[in-house]
């Protein structure tokens, strides 16, 4: 925001008298016999008149400078061509000052570091007061000055009179350079009196060396007031101390100076006290902007870190949410149709149909779970539970799931074996089975003709395991520029509308996530119409022996349990009571949780199947009450059964006092592994009581 006119107009007459009473003090103390004077601040003042004011307010000042430094010349005996030629090379410099110093420290010339005020001095002042003691020393040798005395007077008059005056007018006139100075009235007062009071005792001829006195009022000012209390401390400090010491003949060592003696003796010891209590102003400035600085990320870090886990909280409760009203549906769709699937007087076209319900029912509930497993790997939530398994039989349990897709598009499906794939390695089989059956899967999708194949290699080196799975098609193949990105998140190597083979997407990311997750890599080499060869690789430690899982499941009728089904949603409840019924376990329904409550207490049920989201009380308050009801209750199976398959739910399940969840839709053989489970674990206890 430009200075407001009346702020202009304080500016242009404090600097035009300061400019003025320099001029009057350099020349009535320290002009020599060069006729330059020895100190000579007034084009300091003159260079910051034109940084800080706008050309109808400086040009105007110049103007009256100009006139005044020219006056003031011939008031104090100057000759005509001197009086003209001395205001003419300092408004020269004092303008080259100004330029040169827009061109090094920028437009806004704050000196907030001691960084910006060396450019200053280095590309601003010693260049400008350089060429215009030549120039001078060139013109006053016309008036029979000596060149040499001309130019070294000039240069170190003004250029140390300028390296005071114009960052220390900077840093007083613009206060909002430096903000972090402000100090109540009453001590800001206070420092300036000691300061003034102190440069009068420092520069009192007695043999004292008092003059030391004035470096820590320098550094109490600069730590109390900042760079612009340093400021005004150095230009009261030169006021005072040029006053007392041009003023006598002695010095405090009793030796006799000369006027320019002096002179530079006194420019020295404001420069550098000033130089010193300015460094010193502008670290611990520097130090306390980096402090909010810092404060300030800190807290924007810790906003964003609040909206990304509001975003995180958000995201699951939006997944649970509709995981749950989409499986609520799908477990009647899939439920039903296995059931029926598993009759056998329906006829051919009818089971032709229920065999295409079960698979667009199956390809909706791997999108969800697709979604649902991304999910869990990017919020690092997904757990490996290793175990001893045969890589070669794995992989062959693998293929044979996926045997009837490829047999029904007329696939020929290959395996090939080489090296230790019978020797038994940790590993979760489920997540490599997981991520076998989508490049599997994809293989068969996308080959319309020909052969999908996959190989094994085992290596073994020490007591470890070099697993290589390589997955060949000779289906569409995918183009090199597309291949890279074929294993981020939502990307397809078709990503047009018209594309022909669905998906979303995540198949392969899912695949990568859980290849690195195990310590693993995965890659793919393909050309367009060329086919695709997919590969990951694992390394996994051998197992001394086989951990054998139970063998298929229970014919109908083998559970012979009593189980408690506690769902809400009565078609849910027709269809956990028919599953139930068809693997020969005696059903006990209860439609909220304070039934399933009196259910276990009175019905003497050997497990329950727990739904979780229930009105009047939920699956969890009723574990509790149950557990709490002691006895058998306290140790009897209870598996949560819900459609809200989110992490965050199964360890709520687990922590209110659930054995196990199992997720909805309903899976017959997923249902009854798991009841066989903990069947037999509650017999087997019951056996040892």
């Amino acid at each position: 925001m430009p200075p407001k006119p009346s702020r202009n107009l304080i500016l242009t007459v404090s600097l035009t008298l300061a400019f003025t009473a320099s001029v009057l003090f350099s020349l009535g103390l320290s002009k020599g016999e060069t006729g330059v004077a020895a100190i000579w601040l007034s084009n300091g003042i003159l260079a910051a008149s034109f940084l800080l004011l706008p050309w109808r307010w400086s040009v105007p000042a110049a103007v009256l400078c100009f006139l005044l430094n020219w006056g003031a010349g011939l008031l104090l005996g100057n000759p005509m061509g001197i009086g003209f030629a001395f205001p003419v090379l300092n408004f020269a410099e004092a303008f080259a000052t100004a330029w040169l110093a827009r061109k090094a420290c920028g437009q806004t010339m704050r000196l907030t570091s001691l960084k910006r005020v060396a450019k200053l001095l280095l590309f601003a002042v010693v260049p400008a007061t350089a060429a215009s003691s030549v120039v001078a020393a060139d013109v006053l040798t016309l008036f029979g000055r000596s060149f040499d005395s001309v130019l070294s007077t000039w240069f170190y008059a003004h250029g140390l009179g300028m390296a005071i005056a114009l960052p220390a007018i900077l840093l007083i006139a613009r206060s909002d350079a430096v903000r972090d100075f402000h100090r109540d009235w009453p001590e800001q007062f206070g420092l300036y009196c000691l300061m003034a009071a102190g440069s009068v005792l420092a520069f009192t001829p007695v043999r004292f060396p008092t003059p030391i006195i004035i470096f820590p009022l320098m550094t109490l000012i600069a730590f109390r007031l900042r760079p612009r209390g340093a400021a005004v401390a150095a230009m009261m400090l030169a006021s005072v101390s040029t006053s007392l010491v041009l003023g006598t003949q002695e010095t405090h060592t009793g030796a006799t100076w000369t006027l320019l003696q002096k002179t530079r003796g006194v420019q020295f010891l404001i420069g550098i006290s000033f130089f010193t209590a300015l460094a010193t102003a502008l670290a611990i400035a520097d130090q306390k902007r980096l402090k909010r600085l810092w404060a300030s990320r800190t807290r924007v870090a810790r906003a964003a870190q609040a909206r990304a886990v509001a975003a995180g909280r958000a995201k699951s409760e939006f997944l649970a949410n509709m995981s749950h009203e989409i499986r609520t549906p799908m477990n009647s769709i899939i439920g039903f149709t296995e059931v029926l699937m598993k009759r056998g007087d329906l006829p051919e076209a009818a089971h032709r149909q229920l065999t295409l319900i079960d698979r667009a029912g199956s390809s909706l509930l791997n999108v969800v779970n697709d979604v649902l497993d991304f999910s869990k790997m990017e919020s690092g939530e997904v757990e490996l539970s290793p175990r001893a398994i045969e890589p070669r039989a794995m992989a062959q349990e693998t293929l044979a799931i996926v045997a009837e897709a490829a047999r029904r598009k007329g696939l020929d499906l290959q395996f090939a074996a080489n090296g230790e794939v019978d020797r038994p390695v940790m590993m979760d089989d489920l997540r490599l089975r997981q991520i076998l059956l989508n490049l599997l899967s994809n293989a068969i999708k996308f080959t319309e003709r020909g052969r999908v194949r996959l190989d094994l290699d085992a290596t073994v080196a020490g007591d470890a395991a070099i697993l290589r799975f390589v997955v060949t098609d000779t289906g569409i193949g995918i183009p090199t520029e597309q291949a890279t990105r074929l294993f981020k998140r939502f990307s397809q190597a078709d990503a047009t509308v018209t594309r022909e083979h669905g998906g979303t997407g995540l198949g392969l990311a899912i695949c990568k996530g859980l290849t690195e997750l195990m310590g693993g890599r995965i890659g793919l080499d393909s050309a367009e119409g060329f086919g695709s060869v997919f590969w990951f690789e694992i390394d996994a430690p051998l197992a001394e022996t086989v951990t054998q899982p139970a063998s298929g499941m229970r014919k109908i009728g083998d559970l012979g349990a009593r189980v408690l089904l506690v769902d809400d949603h009565p078609v849910n409840r027709e269809l956990g009571a028919t599953v139930l019924t068809l693997l020969g376990c005696e059903v006990v329904l209860a439609e909220n949780g304070e039934d399933a409550v009196a259910a276990a207490r009175d019905s003497g049920v050997d497990l329950i199947l727990m739904d979780v989201h229930m009105p009047r009380m939920d699956g969890l308050e009723a574990t509790r009450l149950i557990r709490a009801l002691g006895g058998r209750c306290a140790t009897l199976p209870i598996i949560a059964m819900s459609a809200d398959v989110m992490p965050e739910m199964e360890a709520r399940c687990l922590k209110a006092g659930m054995n196990d969840a199992v997720g909805k839709p309903i899976q017959i053989e997923a249902l009854h592994g798991v009841l066989a489970r903990w069947l037999d674990e509650a017999r087997a206890r019951d056996n040892a009581a």
